[in-house]
């Protein structure tokens, strides 16, 4: 089994720990309240269970890195065994709110589409700059965006912000409609051309 699958398992799990959290999630969106720290402590104790189950080898977070000189940490390293060996995954965090916040609408394709903070571009040059390591970044939305507005978002991106390539692994269509746990690879250059 590929890391990308083993990724996906670990993301199927992780649903069932936020289907319980609707009222939450609801909050979130009633609000208009992105929680980046709340996503960070959920996963943080679904990875320690997931290790202490023997599901993955080892994690770590907030990882210093260097990229292109420059001193940055990614959110989460996640060390998993596949029948090839030990394999390892880079994973930036983000949430991000479907809906109105504070008057003005914001859906998918707005998010992918930012080249600042608020979007993923920074975070997708930081993981295509990590030489070794797959590189992912899972995307909490509340509410659910629908596939066309998602699939529409990713190639959004690709076009505006090649030789960086993100490829969804999740589907919108396979979660609820209060929330999407978005998985997207990160490749660039050549690596994204050989997919």
């Amino acid at each position: 089994m590929v890391l990308e699958d083993r990724l996906k398992d670990l993301v199927v799990r992780f649903k069932e720990v936020l289907d319980s959290k609707e009222g939450v999630l609801n909050c979130f969106c009633k609000y208009g309240v992105q929680s980046e720290g709340w996503l960070k402590g959920e996963l943080l104790y679904f990875l320690d269970n997931e290790k202490s189950a023997g599901r993955i080898d080892h994690f770590d977070r907030e990882v210093s890195i260097r990229v292109r000189g420059k001193k940055k940490k990614v959110d989460f390293k996640v060390k998993i065994s596949t029948s090839s060996g030990a394999l390892e995954a880079w994973i930036e965090l983000k949430h991000w709110l479907i809906g109105y916040q504070k008057g003005t609408r914001y859906n998918a394709q707005f998010y992918f589409g930012d080249p600042s903070s608020v979007g993923i571009k920074p975070d997708a040059e930081k993981l295509s700059g990590i030489p070794n390591g797959s590189k992912f970044l899972l995307i909490l939305t509340t509410a659910n965006p629908g596939t066309n507005d998602w699939s529409t978002g990713v190639n959004k991106f690709n076009k505006k912000f090649f030789p960086i390539h993100l490829e969804s692994l999740t589907n919108p269509a396979d979660f609820p409609s209060f929330y999407y746990l978005g998985l997207l690879e990160v490749k660039s250059g050549e690596e994204a051309c050989t997919r």
